[in-house]
């Protein structure tokens, strides 16, 4: 999390993507890894039709190791062009959108195309009784006899 700079929710920034998970150096100033920046501000899933629509422009990502799935930030206007045709918009991870979108995209419009929060896999107390923890009062009680 990088407390400096601020998300679309104006909250600290999330990391949306490691180095380590795509280590190539040579890709094109439309994508970033990491975190997001102004000048790539868009928290995105790549999808086909996103990846179709940068190779219009020239720039065959496929060949650079880039799928559908992958994560990484995106340039507003490129997100913008690919939102306003309508087919297949990659999915926006609110929380590590750098605030710099909203300067090209409205909040209604990401919100719309909201990605599950990574936290929702986290499993909550009461949630599963059989893998569940012991209350507290269980915790810190006698030791057994032996």
């Amino acid at each position: 999390m990088d407390v400096k700079q601020k998300n679309v929710w104006a909250k600290p920034l999330h990391q949306h993507s490691s180095p380590k998970s795509f280590p190539s150096s040579s890709l094109p100033s439309t994508l970033k890894i990491g975190f997001c920046n102004e000048s790539s501000p868009i928290a995105a899933t790549i999808t086909n039709s996103f990846l179709d629509l940068i190779s219009q422009s020239g720039t065959d990502l496929r060949k650079q190791g880039v799928g559908p799935g992958q994560r990484f930030c995106v340039e507003a206007a490129k997100w913008k062009e690919a939102m306003d045709k309508g087919d297949d918009v990659p999915r926006v991870k609110l929380e590590a959108t750098h605030e710099k979108a909203l300067d090209t995209v409205d909040f209604a419009t990401l919100k719309k195309f909201a990605a599950k929060q990574d936290h929702d896999s986290v499993i909550l107390p009461n949630s599963r009784p059989s893998d569940a923890a012991r209350s507290s009062g269980d915790i810190g009680g006698k030791e057994p006899k032996a």
